[in-house]
Parts: C-alpha cells; sequence; structure tokens
C-alpha cells in the first residue's frame, strides 16, 4: 500500500514537471514569436521611412532640373532717360532764389541795397554776354559794338563800356576830366577825335577790386572853343578807342557800322 501510495507520488511530481516545462516552453515560444514580430514590424517602418524619404528625394531633385531648364526671366528695361525725367527735379531759378534771399533782409534799406546789387550783377552778366573782351593792364574792357548815327550833318558815336577791375587788389581809376585831359579818344588811324561828352562823375570812375560800371562816352559835335575836330565817320576807315592811362595803353577795335 505503501508503495502505492509512493509511486503515485512520485507519477504526481513528474507530471507537474511535465506541466511545468511545457509551460516553459509556451512561454518562450510566445516570446520569440513576439519578438519575432516586432522586428519585422521595425523593418517594415524602416523600410517605408526609407522609400518616402527616397521619394522626397527624387521629388526635390526633379523639381531642381525642372527649374534649372527654365529661362531665367529678363527684368523688363527702363528707358533711361524716362528714369532722369522722373528723378529731375524741377529747376530753381538762382535770379528768383537770390531775390528771396534779399526779402529776407531785416531793413527795408537793406533789401533795397540788396536788390539794387543784384540788378547790378545780372546787368553786367547779360552786358558780358554779348561783348568781346579786351584786357588792358588790371582793367578788362567788354565792348558790344556801337553804330554810328546821323543827324543832320552831324555824326554821332555814342560808345558804352564794361569796365571791371579783374587784377589789382586795390582801387583803380579812369580819369577823363575834360577835352585837354582825358585818357581816352577814338582815332581813324589819322585824325583824333576827342570826347563831346561822358559820364565821368568828378572825371574819374573808380573801380575797387573786382567791381565793374558801365562807362559812356559819345563823341560828335567838337567841344573847346574850336581847337578840336568834329568827329565825321567814314565807312572806308577803321576806328580804334584808344586807353591811355598810366596803368595801361591799348588800343580796342570799334568795328563801327
Amino acid at each position: 500500500m505503501s508503495t502505492i501510495i509512493q509511486q503515485n507520488m512520485a507519477n504526481s511530481a513528474a507530471i507537474k514537471i511535465i506541466a511545468i516545462a511545457a509551460a516553459f516552453l509556451l512561454l518562450s515560444s510566445v516570446a520569440a514569436t513576439s519578438a519575432f514580430g516586432e522586428n519585422t514590424s521595425n523593418e517594415k517602418t524602416k523600410a517605408k521611412s526609407t522609400d518616402k524619404k527616397e521619394s522626397v528625394k527624387k521629388t526635390i531633385q526633379e523639381k531642381i532640373k525642372k527649374t534649372a531648364k527654365q529661362p531665367t526671366a529678363k527684368k523688363p528695361q527702363t528707358d533711361a532717360t524716362n528714369i532722369t525725367a522722373q528723378q529731375a527735379k524741377p529747376a530753381i531759378d538762382p535770379l528768383e532764389a537770390q531775390k528771396s534771399a534779399c526779402k529776407q533782409k531785416e531793413t527795408e534799406r537793406e533789401q533795397y541795397e540788396c536788390e539794387k546789387a543784384l540788378r547790378s550783377a545780372q546787368s553786367s552778366d547779360d552786358f558780358k554776354q554779348k561783348s568781346k573782351k579786351h584786357v588792358v593792364g588790371p582793367v578788362t574792357f567788354y565792348y558790344p559794338g556801337a553804330k554810328v548815327e546821323k543827324s543832320g550833318n552831324v555824326h554821332i558815336l555814342n560808345l558804352k563800356f564794361l569796365v571791371e577791375n579783374t587784377g589789382s587788389k586795390d582801387n583803380v581809376a579812369l580819369y577823363c576830366t575834360g577835352p585837354a585831359a582825358c585818357n581816352y579818344d577814338i582815332s581813324d588811324g589819322k585824325t583824333t577825335y576827342k570826347y563831346a561828352a561822358n559820364d565821368f562823375t568828378s572825371g574819374q570812375i573808380v573801380l575797387r577790386p573786382g567791381m565793374s560800371k558801365e562807362m559812356n562816352i559819345m563823341f560828335g559835335p567838337a567841344i573847346g572853343y574850336g581847337s578840336y575836330v568834329p568827329f565825321k565817320y567814314d565807312p572806308a576807315k577803321q576806328y580804334t578807342f584808344n586807353v591811355k592811362e598810366s596803368w595801361g595803353t591799348a588800343t580796342i577795335p570799334l568795328d563801327l557800322k
């Protein structure tokens, strides 16, 4: 009896051991299958990711190729003349700007003096533009030409010059105190003619450095009590205006008409 019991206990122990072994094998199989499944899933995911990257890379490369093949769009050319015209600002008249500056002076007298100097400068510029320039020592003579007029049997020649102190830092004086003491006359190469009238105030014109002034001297009827010759114009002759100053001498062609 005890032997049977012992055999039954031994059989029961063996069955437990076999059950435990079977359970262990089953768990190992499941774990291996799960691991295999996970590995397979990871490999598929990696493969899909790789395929997606390759697809994106391929798409980018195709776009780059298409862009390289397309011609570069040229920017429309803009007419330089139109740009210049658009950018150019309206020209400001220098004279008007100077007039405006004169009006900014504090007193009416200062405004008047400023405008007077401005008019004088403008007049001088206009005179110079239509004249021939003759430099005599420190003084420049601007001569615009002259025309002889006739009144009855009398010939009248009115000469106008713009004289400017262009070469001295000191005042320069032009002298003509009377027919017998005048440093200016005209000649036809043979006969010398003295003036009949002039605008030399007190017998002289004084030019400060850089200053300019109009000079008028007329030739016609003789003055001086019969000792001078009346001016007589001959178109066949050449006339000159003669300067005989201490600071310079010259003969300026008159080209009379």
